[in-house]
Parts: structure tokens; sequence; C-alpha cells
């Protein structure tokens, strides 16, 4: 009887994974509440066998697998584990049993395939030299940032990681299995801003008496929109979305106070400093203008994920040799999501690579992640274990 290839362990661990993944799904919890998704990760990776197991936030989860071929790097496989504050309409037989919460990004598969991928490494230490580092990262979904947290606790150390990984599902209409890489920015960064606009409220038949605070957050609402039209170098891609504003309560009263919030997305970190600086600037000259004051309130959100060329390549070749060279699809564009996977390079300084799994989608209509109908196919995940196995391999052998 031959070896047993990787193609047939992840197809044997099949039915456990999914088992695993719809266990998740019925009970999601919301970041820094993983509490018992972070359990069940805990009590399988306990019974696979790895090498060590450690919390370092209580419901984040580290595991070891150290290869007996003798020392080497250290490779990290990153999933995320958290859920969404949605209410979930899919209808599926294991929907979420929690109300408004639900698993619409993916991250069950994220969590369920990563254990798959630790069963299959755990049975394999006899073929690799050096550790495989398995995160298992709680609220990623939830500012600041679960990532944020674990370098802070120093989960790139002890050992240290040389590499770190990590693949998303991404719905399709009809692709299944397929992964998707690019070299350089892979996401965006995410700020928010929350803005309050103080001025003189009156009586709308007198508004030369006021210093009317709706009339100057709407001036500073459209200004805004000058810095990528003006100030970002037109090459460069760059979003400042306002996605509230509030004041007021009767139509012919002007009010005292306005308020508005947006988001600001780059791929580079200078771009990103561009916006910041002129959110500060159109405020300080719209207090002049307008005689009303300007409270801007800016929220560091997670960083661009870069994908760093050498590991795409590594991955590149392990992904054609497991899955086929036409498993690889080359993105001509990154992401325009953020995710703070991107904290492990800016913060630790450790190279990484982060890759969409296509993963189809399951009924007649396609929904985005985040959607409280958006289901992706199962059948995705031995394709994502195969994936993280074969890079982990692959990366600790050359």
């Amino acid at each position: 009887m031959g070896i047993e290839t990787l193609k047939e362990k992840a197809e044997a661990c099949y039915d456990e994974v999914v088992e695993i993944r719809r266990r998740i799904h019925r009970h999601p919890e919301i970041g820094r509440s993983e509490f018992v998704t972070s359990a069940l990760i805990r009590e399988k990776l306990a019974e696979y066998g790895v090498d060590r197991i450690e919390s370092p936030v209580p419901t984040a989860v580290v595991a070891l697998i150290e290869g007996r071929k003798g020392p080497g790097r250290c490779v990290a496989l990153r999933a995320d584990i958290d859920a969404l504050p949605v209410q979930e309409e899919t209808g599926l037989p294991f929907a979420s049993e929690v109300p408004n919460m639900m698993h619409a990004c993916g991250h069950d598969l994220h969590a369920s395939m990563l254990l798959g991928a630790a069963k299959l490494l755990c049975g394999m230490r006899e073929e690799f030299c050096g550790t495989v580092k398995l995160i298992f990262q709680h609220s990623e979904d939830t500012l600041p940032g679960g990532a944020k947290e674990l370098v802070e606790k120093g989960v790139m150390e002890n050992p240290h990681v040389d590499a770190a990984y990590a693949i998303h599902v991404l719905p399709d209409d009809n692709i299944v299995g397929k992964i998707g890489i690019r070299k350089g920015p892979m996401t965006t960064s995410v700020d928010l801003y929350d803005v309050t606009v103080n001025g003189v409220g009156g009586h709308g038949s007198e508004p030369h008496k006021t210093t009317d605070p709706i009339l100057a957050a709407c001036q500073m609402v459209v200004a805004l929109q000058q810095i990528v039209a003006r100030r970002v170098d037109p090459l460069e891609t760059a979003v400042m979305s306002i996605g509230s504003i509030n004041a007021g309560v009767a139509p012919n009263v002007i009010p005292s106070q306005c308020k508005f919030g947006g988001v600001s997305r780059a791929y580079t970190e200078e771009v990103r400093e561009i916006i910041r600086q002129q959110m500060f600037a159109i405020a300080k000259g719209m207090e002049g203008v307008s005689g009303c004051q300007f409270d801007v309130y800016h929220y560091y959100g997670y960083p661009a994920a870069y994908n760093d060329g050498e590991l795409v390549d590594c991955a590149r070749e392990a992904i054609e040799q497991e899955l086929g060279k036409d498993a690889v699809i080359e993105l001509e564009r990154p992401m325009g999501f953020s995710e703070d996977f991107a904290y492990f390079r800016q913060m630790a300084g450790v190279p990484s690579a982060y890759f969409m799994l296509y993963a189809g989608h399951v009924g007649d209509e396609t929904y985005s992640l985040h959607n409280p109908k958006c289901c992706v196919r199962e059948e995705a995940m031995p394709y994502g274990i195969r994936t993280l196995v074969s890079i982990a391999l692959h990366y600790l052998e050359s």
C-alpha cells in the first residue's frame, strides 16, 4: 500500500472538520468572548497531540507542532475565530442559535481548517524540521484587533516566528477550491473618524444670529472629498466615506450641535497619513470660515496587509505542487476590506502573506461576507487544509 497523500489525509478528516465547523457556527461568539470556541479548539488540539498549547489571552489559543527531523525555522499559520453581531438569515439546519450573532465572515471555516491542518501536521512530524505555530486568534472583527494584542503578548516569539501565513474564504458564483494570491498590498488600512461640530443654535428664520453647525458640517463633508481628489496621487488608491450625520429635532430650529462619522482606507502608510493630516487641517480651516468649533476624534484601525514577495513565491510553488497549477489565481487587485493580520508584519516585523480561498456559495444567489445570508461551501475546506499544510511544509524545507 502506497504512502497516503495529503489529499487523501484531508479527505479522511473531512467529516470531522465539517462537524467542528457546524458546532462553531451554531454557537458564534463575538470578539473577546470566544470562550466556548476556544475551549473546543484546545480540546481538539490536545486530542491531536500538539506539543504545546497556550492561551496568551483568555479566548485565543496558540499551539506548537515540532518536526522530528531536527531544528529549523518557525512558520505561523493563523485563523481568526470570532463572529459578528449579525442576525443570521441563511436558513441552514445548523444556523446560529444565538440571537443577533453569526459567523458571517467565514471564521468558523478558518478555525476548522486550521484544526484540520493541525491534525495532519501532528501525524507528519517525521517529515519536517522546525516548528509550526498555530494561532487561533480572537477578535479580528472588533477593534483594536486581537492580532495587535497577541503581538503585545509576545506570540511572535518563543520560538521566534520567521514567517506568517493566513487564508480567508471568499464567496464566489462558481469557483471552489482555488487560491487567490498576489504580491504587495493585499488589504486596506482602516481608520475611523468622529467629528462633533459645536455652534450657536437659534430660530430657523434668523440664521444670521446663529453659527449653523449643520451647514458647517456639510461644508466639511464636501471638502473631505478633496483629499482623495487633490491630495492623493491619482495612481494610488484611497477612500474617504462618511457613514453617519446627526443633528437637530425640528425643521424650523437650527441646532447647536451636529455630529458625523466616517472611515478612510488606503493601501500605504503614506496615503493613510495624508488623509489623517488633511482631516485635521480641513477641520481647522472650517472653524475660521464657519465660526463653529470642530472636535475631531481619530481612531487608528488596522494597517494594510502586505504580502512578502518571497513568501508568495514559496506558497505558489507549494500550492501548484499540491493542488495543481490551475489552482492559483493571480489577483490583479488587492481586497477592499481590512484585516488585523497586518499587525504581525507591522508590529513584529514578521514577513507575512495572506491569501483568499474561493469557496463558492450555498443557494441560488451569492452574498458577500458580513451579509446575514452569506454562506459558502464546506467542500472548500479540504482545499484550505491542503493549502495550509503544504505551505508550512514547503516553507520549512526551503
